[in-house]
């Protein structure tokens, strides 16, 4: 296999890892947060931003970065529609996961760290949770 063809694997590796994360943690996350045990609700969200920051970050870079190195070595122009519509989900999942995400996920923490509470409270910050995770 030639570098062009390591790239294309690591490229759909990094997106499989990338997108498969955060489906996988938004469901679990809003299953969770319905079930409205707030100890596995906070263990759960302690994990997911873990997960989030150590995995899924550098996933979505190694994508972009691997997608910028095939474009390159293809030499078939940047303004081509996959790599517009790879910089555009770079650009969503940034904005969304760097700012959006994290204060939902800090919202929910808060309520699941209470020990009494309001559940529905629980589950609907879940809920924000998983539509954000959504878009």
């Amino acid at each position: 296999m030639n570098a062009y063809g390591w790239l294309k694997f690591l490229h759909a590796l990094s997106v499989i890892v990338w997108l498969g994360g955060i489906a996988g943690l938004a469901v679990v996350t809003w299953r969770v947060a319905r079930e409205g045990n707030r100890a596995v609700v906070a263990a759960v969200v302690r994990h997911a931003t873990f997960f989030g920051q150590w995995i899924v970050g550098p996933a979505s870079g190694l994508v972009l970065l691997s997608g910028l190195a095939m474009v390159g070595m293809a030499r078939i122009g940047f303004a081509t529609f996959w790599v517009l519509w790879g910089y555009g989900g770079i650009v969503v999942h940034g904005v969304t996961g760097g700012v959006f995400l994290r204060k939902r996920i800090a919202e929910l923490a808060q309520i699941a760290s209470e020990q009494s509470g309001n559940d529905v409270a629980l589950v609907t910050a879940g809920r924000r949770l998983w539509t954000t995770q959504l878009v």
